[in-house]
């Protein structure tokens, strides 16, 4: 009996190999995909600045559901005579020194100026913009980019150091079939090689070796036979595969390195780039001057919080604020660094709707800020629970 050996087959091995190096190449790939996708966010925020256009990094929900913290909207100027109701406006506000306001122009005010209006707040500005305080209009909204810059206003350092983490691996992911390509670049290295129809030269097998010899020949110059002349008639060593495949090796690690020098100059000259924040707070008292002086007032916390369930699903935080009437500009409900609901400063509780939460089935701790204008706030230690629903945006107290 004559037995015939049959081969060639593949082995459950290999194709688990293949697989894993399939799944290499997949990852990269979409890790690749979201460095540039997060590289093109970026450029689309700062480039503009570049024409004289105003990127704005958003820092308050006054704007949401349109415009939110986080986002960075891009305002092109515009003239003064151009301003029309219904645009989102970039301007200097009038009640904090040194701040930006972006908010919509609802309608003309006196002499000319601009009455504006943030979409999630119930009344308008109660100061006026002068037209010649406009910026510009916005023209363009890249989510989510400046939201690093939110973390680090309000302290989130454990989010900023996440972050920078996941950036990390997904560029490191990015580079995880970098053997494969180095792999497939080898194999055109070698087809590279002249074939038997390609004249005198070198042997097929070994492209980039100088042909076998018994002995270096003495040449009339004085140089081996390891030298050969070039096109030009001047002498050059002729490399081995190895020595080769080494300088190929060195001229990829130097482009990788440089590929990651790029991007981190790139993404740090960008955040150099992000121009001042605009945060569009609420404002909604007004000042009495009638005897032409000021009063100092100092913001005082709310105390006594409770909840009441509404009929139409949300609920309603009542408070006792025991500090200087008519000093206030408005009292905000706050989820941790969320406001979920604002009132004006003359209200002694905030209505607050499923809307402007958005953990679902939770049961939300809430506090009450004070807020005098600018910086000078100040928040309640009393405490209150808002009951989420696990669909829809029923609120109930817990």
């Amino acid at each position: 009996m004559v037995s015939i050996e049959v081969s060639g087959g593949r082995t459950p091995h290999d194709a688990l190999h293949d697989a894993v190096d399939w799944g290499r190449v997949v990852v990269a790939t979409v890790a690749r995909g979201v460095v540039a996708t997060l590289l093109g966010l970026a450029l689309w925020a700062a480039a503009p600045a570049v024409i004289g256009w105003l990127p704005t990094t958003v820092m308050t929900g006054s704007m949401a559901p349109r415009i939110v913290p986080g986002d960075v909207v891009v305002s092109r100027p515009v003239a003064p005579a151009e301003l029309r109701v219904g645009q989102v406006l970039l301007a200097d506000d009038p009640d904090q020194a040194g701040h930006l306001r972006m908010h919509r122009f609802v309608e003309a005010g006196p002499r000319g100026s601009v009455v504006t209006k943030g979409d999630a707040n119930p009344e308008p500005d109660s100061t006026a913009i002068t037209r010649s305080d406009v910026h510009g209009v916005a023209f363009l909204r890249i989510p989510v980019v400046g939201t690093p810059i939110v973390w680090m206003r309000d302290g989130d350092w454990s989010k900023v150091a996440l972050l920078v983490l996941a950036v990390a691996v997904v560029l490191w992911l990015a580079t995880v079939d970098g053997s494969l390509r180095r792999l497939a670049a080898a194999g055109r290295e070698d087809d590279d090689g002249p074939g038997p129809d390609d004249g005198p030269g070198p042997s097929p097998r070994h492209s980039l070796e100088a042909p076998p010899s018994s002995a270096p020949s003495a040449r009339p110059d004085g140089r081996s036979g390891r030298h050969v002349l070039s096109r030009h008639g001047l002498p050059r060593q002729v490399l081995s595969r190895r020595a080769h495949r080494r300088q190929a090796r060195r001229q990829r690690r130097l482009r990788g390195t440089g590929g990651v020098a790029a991007v981190v100059l790139v993404a740090g000259g960008l955040g150099l780039l992000l121009p001042a924040q605009a945060v569009a707070a609420p404002f909604t008292a007004k000042t009495s001057t009638a005897s032409g002086s000021l009063q100092a007032a100092t913001a005082v916390a709310t105390t006594a919080l409770t909840c009441v369930g509404n009929s139409d699903n949300s609920v309603t935080i009542g408070f006792t604020y025991a500090g200087a009437p008519g000093v206030v500009s408005s009292f905000d409900v706050m989820a941790g660094s969320t406001v979920v609901g604002t009132a004006v400063g003359t209200a002694s509780s905030v209505r607050v709707v499923g809307t402007g939460i958005l953990s679902l089935g939770a049961n939300v701790t809430v506090t009450v800020r004070t807020n005098l204008g600018g910086t000078w706030t100040a928040t309640s230690t009393s405490t209150t629970k808002i009951q989420t629903a696990l669909v829809g945006t029923n609120l109930s107290c817990g």
